[in-house]
């Protein structure tokens, strides 16, 4: 809207090129100009924009490696948006709680999590909770079926591939083949 405007008024005051240089032209000004927003505060101090999908850089991980935000910009979210904070509080405790491998703040972490009454969170803890024995053994113990699962997983994918075209002997001397090319594992 705002930019079909834009056009029909230089066009009035003289301009005889493309709309669409118009539009690349305006598309890369909002990118330079977007940085650093005024986002019209009584202070009139300037905020700066952190792309969304950088922020949720910060729940898979730590704050060292996500070189696109320091130190001073995650206190800041933090500050700005105290919900965020929870959620990265409780993501990062739960990966803590499996990597350190600690079962006894298993039911603590259960409890602060249900207390936060986010959604997507209590959907977790729900499918958590259908599968409790899992989970604790998972916390637990070192082992994983996670190199099985994966196998059979390119196994399934293969035999759909292959549906319709194929017997048993094709897929087992594909996934042979596969094998043996070390493609499978």
């Amino acid at each position: 809207m705002m930019g079909s405007y834009i056009v029909e008024k230089i066009h009035e005051m003289g301009y005889d090129g493309s709309s669409s240089t118009v539009r690349h032209y305006m598309t890369d000004w909002k990118k330079r100009r977007k940085k650093y927003y005024d986002r019209s505060r009584e202070d009139g101090t300037k905020t700066e924009i952190i792309k969304r999908e950088n922020i949720f850089k910060l729940l898979y991980h730590p704050i060292e490696k996500v070189k696109i935000i320091s130190e001073k910009q995650f206190e800041m979210i933090c500050k700005e948006y105290p919900f965020f904070e929870k959620i990265y509080k409780i993501t990062w405790g739960f990966k803590d709680m499996l990597t350190n491998k600690n079962i006894e703040a298993f039911d603590k972490w259960i409890e602060r999590a249900k207390n936060l009454n986010i959604p997507e969170i209590n959907s977790f803890i729900n499918g958590v909770e259908r599968d409790m024995e899992a989970v604790r053994n998972a916390i637990k113990y070192e082992y994983s079926n996670g190199l099985v699962e994966g196998c059979i997983n390119k196994l399934k994918v293969i035999k759909r591939i292959m549906y319709g075209r194929c017997s048993f002997e094709t897929l087992k001397t594909k996934i042979l083949q596969l094998e043996k090319m070390r493609l499978f594992n």
